[in-house]
């Protein structure tokens, strides 16, 4: 059974927003639980401030790249979105790692690292998605 272009745009755009929950959802928790409880702040790997920043950097890329993945992109476009949410990925990883291996909070790990992870396949369907649209 063939796909028309519809459902296969549908499908694509269905896909990229199952990704794209995760960190809007559990990184902005985690700037949360680190503003209002003042050990977890402490916790970060960067500080309170920074993971802030480091927070809102990897929300920007990944809303970014579910634009890029939705509207399609192409050439550099495409690259530094696929760049920039690897790079969050990143960041996010290591913010998960400070948690899970150097803390108090173990399990308050799991939400950075899950979110690392949906950053990581955001940046892999932004890279490939057709050029063609």
């Amino acid at each position: 059974m063939t796909e028309t272009p519809a459902s296969a745009a549908t499908a694509r755009w269905l896909s990229t927003l199952l990704w794209l929950v995760p960190p809007l959802f559990e990184l902005p928790m985690l700037v949360a639980l680190g503003a209002g409880i003042p050990e977890v702040g402490r916790e970060a790997v960067f500080g309170s401030p920074a993971t802030q920043v480091a927070v809102l950097f990897a929300l920007v890329a990944a809303l970014a790249g579910f634009v890029a993945v939705v509207r399609g992109t192409t050439g550099l476009a495409q690259a530094a979105v696929a760049g920039s949410l690897s790079i969050a990925s990143g960041i996010v990883a290591a913010l998960a790692a400070g948690f899970l291996f150097g803390g108090v909070f173990p399990l308050l790990g799991l939400l950075p690292a899950h979110s690392a992870l949906a950053l990581a396949m955001l940046a892999r369907a932004t890279l490939r998605q057709p050029a063609d649209g």
